[in-house]
């Protein structure tokens, strides 16, 4: 089990004297499971009771239900006090609560003791929580005693009590234990008055009548009334072999039932599912047996999970400023934008968004080929990536084909690659399409891929033998490079079909090679082709700061700096679309990165807002206070840390731009980079990561892309200009880990990166200073002018 981030994993004794329910509700960390009842973590009961956007159900935990009858088998209710925070005032079983991590004696069971019949742990949770409830001395009670008979799963979201945005509810695996006193027994009863407020013993008769609404015992706790409607009956009236024998034990069942509508709800907007789920496990372990019961059920609490994370825009105020719905694989992830009146507040990234638009800034030097296949090509270039669209048409005439081809073929085995249906229970045919795309596709002038991709994507497959037939006009240089590139990249994306990626890549060097086969090869490619064509030199192949393993040794000719380049785009966009790429199952934060943070053994353990500070870091419309109250930051810490692992490639990068020659390939170049960089700071500790998809404004992106127009000295200027805004947040203490490891790995990286750029970020500041004071003199002028010609008129 990964520890806790910002929490103490070291054994203790409890102890609830003098501690108020807030109190108790902060420090008791209970133990997390998945749908199968197994460990993956744990977090305070706080956080695991808040059933919030992002965590509808709460966080599914252990719990455990005492069902104790007295010797003429009456059994013993309580009344929860006023006070407790989930139910109050309800009527329940005799005890019900949490095995606790982190316990002495241990609380925490693993499988094999619950297969035997015998969870220890969940039995001296019943001691301490007896006692502690109902002033029940331990050594009045035998903890062999306890006979535990099965497990239920449900959930309840606390609208009797707080309405039907109430934060608080249940999520539990609940353990049911049996206890009965011997003729003649007597207990001691001193209940807690700030957990009980009154007991009752009922017989089997008597509770019926309750639940039937005689009497004044009424209104029962949701998981109570699922044990007794559901399961007890048969129990009490065979006592006497439910408790000495296993007649009634169930050790593989886990019940789970939805709760009665009157328990549904709460500011999550949680709606019935477990009684479709036991529907689904039922028919699985009869069609497949275990293993496949253990599939559906373990998918089943995955689903449950990803489709609170995704489509929430509309429900919490998270994501107020979020615009457009990105399609996910469960549904639409919300993509973060700024408002128009937020954006027309900014007149320096309006000025640039009308420069760029009107002035014809970016050529395009494709249009009017006169050649059907190169028209269809710029066409689809256009329709499939409208961002780079315009940076390659700008490029010389030629090399502008020979990248637009580069691109839509390596967008076509994109396109194979992505497709998850097309290939289902077909993947070793894909791996076969991908390793041999670059021999059997682009020589194929007829080549149509059908029944693969979406939209634009499977146009382009659908007619790839028009990019084929302009490929191979390309010169020999350009084909062998677009052809061995594609080679490398089909093989390297073949490795992944099988591969399990739903929890990320395995560790840094897993996470870094991914990258390289996606991003690094592509720089390679690029630089290449630039070569090749004579536009630039052969310094542009040479090694960075960085040393990859995956380049050539030869220092002169590693190709380190294209890769470094490669790999900072990538990263970025994998930070950048954490969610996304989480819901698809196919997910690349490295798990050696992001365990050290995490409370759980699962990625998806970010997207709760109880791990990326909701409350506190996010505000929201409803429930801040509480929402805030216990919160944890652990999806901050690790989103921190990744984004230094980032900006460390910087340098790489502006060394690979301050060594192109060619003012096109340098904005060809330069203009992914910067948007690079103001994404990096967009989402460096930013809890909208974890909601959505963020996205930096579209008139910023306009003032970017001129200000690699107006070159080099523009380009260092925002590079220096995010760096320092990160550095500020690191020390003046914002930021989430800026007192650590991870403060001073993002602090180095910033200085690295404003030392890299002083000199031209100062001559461009001291330019535009210049154009300033100009400006300003012309206008004083202008001013006095007409001043002096109204003077003059007036006499």
């Amino acid at each position: 089990m990964p520890p806790r981030a910002n929490g103490n994993s070291e054994s203790k004794v409890w102890s609830g004297a003098g501690k108020s329910q807030d109190e108790l509700m902060l420090k008791d960390e209970c133990i997390l499971v998945n749908y199968l009842d197994e460990v993956i973590g744990h977090n305070n009961k706080y956080n695991c009771h808040k059933f919030a956007p992002g965590q509808p159900r709460g966080l599914l935990h252990r719990a455990f239900s005492v069902l104790l009858f007295d010797a003429e088998n009456r059994l013993l209710l309580q009344q929860r006090a006023s006070s407790k925070i989930t139910f109050p005032d309800i009527w329940a079983n005799t005890c019900c609560s949490h095995p606790l991590f982190g316990m002495q004696p241990n609380e925490l069971d693993m499988p094999e003791a619950i297969a035997q019949g015998d969870p220890k742990g969940v039995k001296a949770a019943a001691v301490r929580k007896l006692g502690h409830e109902l002033g029940i001395p331990a050594a009045e009670l035998e903890e062999s005693r306890f006979k535990f008979l099965t497990r239920v799963h449900y959930w309840a979201a606390d609208v009797k009590t707080y309405g039907p945005e109430a934060i608080w509810g249940e999520h539990e695996i609940d353990h049911i234990l049996l206890y009965r006193l011997k003729p003649g027994e007597k207990l001691t009863l001193k209940p807690c008055p700030d957990e009980v407020q009154a007991t009752r013993w009922l017989s089997s008769a008597e509770l019926k009548q309750a639940f039937a609404g005689q009497g004044d015992v009424t209104n029962f706790s949701p998981w109570f009334r699922v044990i007794a409607e559901k399961l007890l009956d048969p129990w009490w009236q065979d006592l006497d072999a439910a408790l000495t024998t296993d007649k009634y034990v169930d050790t593989k069942t886990i019940h789970r039932f939805d709760t009665p509508k009157e328990f549904h709800g709460g500011l999550g907007r949680a709606g019935p599912y477990l009684d479709a789920v036991a529907e689904a496990e039922a028919a699985a372990l009869k069609e497949g047996g275990e293993e496949k019961r253990r599939k559906v059920v373990l998918e089943a609490g995955h689903d449950d999970n990803v489709i609170g994370f995704v489509g929430r825009g509309k429900l919490d105020g998270m994501e107020a400023s979020a615009g457009g719905l990105k399609q996910g694989g469960y549904g639409k992830v919300p993509t973060h934008k700024t408002s128009k009146i937020d954006q027309l507040m900014r007149p320096l990234e309006v000025a640039s968004a009308f420069r760029l638009k009107c002035t014809g800034l970016l050529e395009n030097n494709m249009k009017d080929s006169g050649d059907p296949d190169v028209e269809f090509c710029d066409d689809m270039l256009g329709k499939v990536s409208r961002s780079f669209a315009a940076v390659i048409r700008q490029l010389p005439k030629d090399l502008s084909i020979d990248i637009c081809i580069f691109y839509l073929v390596l967008r076509a085995l994109d396109t194979v690659e992505d497709d998850m249906e097309a290939y289902k229970g077909r993947e070793s045919e894909k791996q076969k399409e991908l390793v041999s795309f670059a021999e059997s596709r682009l020589s194929d002038t007829k080549c149509s891929i059908r029944g693969v991709g979406y939209g634009d994507e499977k146009t382009l497959v659908e007619q790839f033998g028009k990019v084929a037939r302009v490929f191979l006009k390309l010169p020999a240089g350009s084909r062998d490079v677009i052809k061995d590139i594609t080679r490398l990249m089909g093989a390297g994306m073949a490795e992944y079909v099988s591969a399990d990626l739903a929890q990320g890549t395995k560790d840094q060097a897993a996470y870094d090679r991914y990258c390289h086969m996606v991003a690094g090869l592509v720089g390679e490619g690029l630089t290449r082709i630039f070569i090749a064509r004579g536009c630039e030199s052969k310094e542009l192949s040479g090694q960075g700061e960085r040393v990859w393993p995956f380049c050539a040794n030869d220092k002169s000719d590693s190709l380190g700096l294209a890769n470094s380049m490669g790999l900072f785009l990538q990263k970025t966009n994998i930070i950048r679309d954490y969610l996304e790429d989480y819901v698809d199952g196919r997910a690349f934060w490295p798990q050696t990165v992001w365990k050290q943070y995490a409370c759980t053994n699962d990625l998806g353990e970010f997207a709760q807002p109880t791990a990326y500070g909701a409350g506190s870091r996010l505000a929201v419309k409803v429930g801040g206070e509480i929402l805030a109250k216990g919160v944890g930051v652990q999806a901050l810490m690790c989103l921190n840390d990744l984004v230094a692992d980032a900006l460390e490639l910087v340098p790489d990068a502006l060394e690979y731009l301050e060594r192109v020659k060619t003012p096109s390939i340098y904005r060809f170049c330069a203009i992914p980079q910067v948007m690079a960089i103001a994404t990096l700071k967009s989402c460096f500790d930013n809890p909208q990561v974890f909601t959505g998809v963020v996205k930096i404004r579209k008139g910023e992106a306009a003032r970017l892309i001129v200000a690699c127009c107006d070159g080099p000295d523009a380009v260092h200027s925002f590079f220096s200009q995010f760096a320092r805004e990160i550095l500020d947040s690191v020390e003046s203490r914002e930021c989430v880990g800026a007192d650590g490891a991870i403060g001073k790995r993002l602090s180095m990286a910033c200085k690295r990166i404003l030392e890299r750029t002083q000199k031209r970020s100062d001559s461009w500041n001291s330019k535009r200073m210049q154009k300033t004071m100009a400006a300003g003199a012309i206008t004083a002028i202008a001013v006095s002018a007409l001043f002096m010609r109204g003077m003059g008129s007036d006499r």
